[in-house]
């Protein structure tokens, strides 16, 4: 009589998991929400809009190149809502989503010791990377499109002077779902290499460089050069409101990264002697 060894697919694991961080990333779809209503209820009023830009125009210039830089003008309604899509404080909440989860199911559960745990009850180290994998970047992907739902309901909900262009925005949407999902990648790839404390400040490390970069590069001419080298130039953002066509090479780069780091993380995570 054969015995069948075959090890399916850990489903509980994946619905485990799954719950435990439904709650966090609720909270954090909520706030991006919220985030996007309030954006689109300062621009409809073109008086609160006035106040806002006189308000921005006295800040330095980093600072108005941080929340949009040239697009902040009256009249601009895509431009000005495209402040919710960048706004320091909602990019603070996907890279809590992106270092915290990847490195919580990883890192975190060897660290505790409960990986051994569930790795006993016949599920692969590939099965729990994967299932890590998929809540990282859906994940990440989910709150980009919550985000879209935000603008969406709040154009609905506002009397706008001009047409908001909700196809450039859902353009948009694809691009950042592309980067957020890439951006998990990054961290599944770090929390299959190290142990918890470690992947944490390598990953935010990593983003706040790379996100201070981009910044000072657009608005230093001379470090204009330093663009391409960080992760955030391959999302074009307001950009893509002058431009019929999408950005499909921008596209094609960060898929790139999503699919190397996630690979990359899955052979290192296979490989890794656990404990560590």
């Amino acid at each position: 009589m054969r015995t069948n060894n075959r090890v399916t697919f850990p489903w509980p694991l994946l619905r485990f998991w799954t719950f435990r961080i439904l709650p966090v990333w609720f909270l954090l779809a909520l706030m991006i929400f919220l985030v996007q209503l309030a954006v689109c209820g300062i621009v409809h009023d073109n008086e609160r809009v006035k106040a806002f830009l006189q308000y921005i125009e006295i800040l330095p210039s980093f600072i108005k190149a941080l929340l949009g830089g040239d697009v902040l003008q009256v009249g601009n309604i895509a431009g000005l809502i495209a402040i919710g899509y960048q706004d320091p404080f909602v990019l603070l909440l996907y890279m809590l989503y992106a270092v915290g989860v990847p490195t919580a199911l990883l890192a975190g559960e060897v660290q505790r010791g409960t990986m051994e745990l569930i790795l006993s009850r016949q599920v692969t180290k590939t099965h729990v990377y994967i299932c890590a994998g998929i809540i990282t970047v859906v994940g990440m992907y989910a709150l980009v499109l919550v985000m879209f739902s935000g603008t969406v309901v709040a154009t609905n909900l506002y009397d706008f002077d001009q047409t908001v262009p909700l196809y450039a925005f859902f353009k948009i949407v694809i691009v950042g779902g592309l980067l957020a999902s890439a951006i998990g990648s990054i961290a599944l790839l770090v929390a299959a290499c190290f142990r918890r404390g470690t992947a944490v400040s390598l990953t935010v490390a990593y983003l706040v460089v790379n996100y201070f970069v981009s910044i000072i590069a657009e608005w230093w001419p001379q470090m204009k050069w330093l663009k391409p080298t960080t992760i955030f130039y391959y999302e074009p953002g307001p950009e893509i409101f002058n431009e019929s066509v999408w950005p499909v090479s921008d596209m094609c780069v960060l898929m790139a990264i999503l699919v190397v780091c996630t690979v990359a993380g899955g052979v290192i995570w296979h490989r890794r002697d656990l404990p560590l």
